[in-house]
């Protein structure tokens, strides 16, 4: 079993370019999104999509909203504090290695500090992590400066594309890179 990992996580216009370095910006999660996947036959056996209300920027930007389709009002009324979040996420991976396309996993410890109250430590460890962007990158050259929600659509593995920058729709994108993959004869990670 492998784990495919997607976050979204608070931005405003120009943040991305400034390195989240502004006054006030912080990568806090609001969607943690994942798949459980067979490694033998890269099949979906489980799927996490969970909303997380930010502690530090409650209030989300607009710019965020209209990128990633999560509204506050969503938030408000689904979402759950990270460190709940982060206990479910942990359960659903059980162990098995994560992978994802970029560094979700600094993103994650970032939040273990921005959003976890003092004294609550996760219920469980961080599992193994991979981020496979360079790998991708370096054996299918198309996907150099995508998002992982791009990835399946530019290598026209989707027919259209559903959504960009929802966490759960990332993964299945990632996951459809994956099995192009595989179809090339190439192991899903190089070691």
């Amino acid at each position: 079993m492998i784990i495919i990992l997607d976050l979204e996580f608070t931005a405003w216009a120009g943040s991305q370019e400034h390195g989240w370095s502004r006054p006030g910006e912080f990568r806090e999660v609001v969607q943690i999104g994942a798949l459980r996947v067979d490694s033998a036959g890269l099949l979906v056996t489980g799927e996490f999509n969970q909303l997380v209300r930010p502690q530090r920027n409650p209030s989300l930007s607009d710019y965020f909203q209209d990128l990633t389709g999560i509204s506050q009002t969503a938030v408000d009324e689904q979402g759950r504090p990270f460190a709940d979040a982060l206990d479910a996420f942990l359960d659903f991976c059980d162990g098995h290695y994560v992978l994802s396309y970029g560094n979700d996993m600094v993103i994650l410890g970032e939040n273990l500090i921005l959003q976890v109250p003092e004294g609550r430590t996760p219920k469980r460890g961080l599992p193994p992590f991979v981020n496979i962007r360079t790998y991708f990158n370096a054996v299918l050259p198309a996907t150099v400066g995508l998002s992982s929600g791009r990835l399946a659509f530019a290598l026209g593995l989707a027919a259209r594309l559903d959504r960009e920058h929802d966490a759960l729709a990332d993964c299945y994108s990632i996951l459809e890179t994956l099995r192009h993959l595989r179809e090339l004869g190439h192991p899903l990670i190089a070691v």
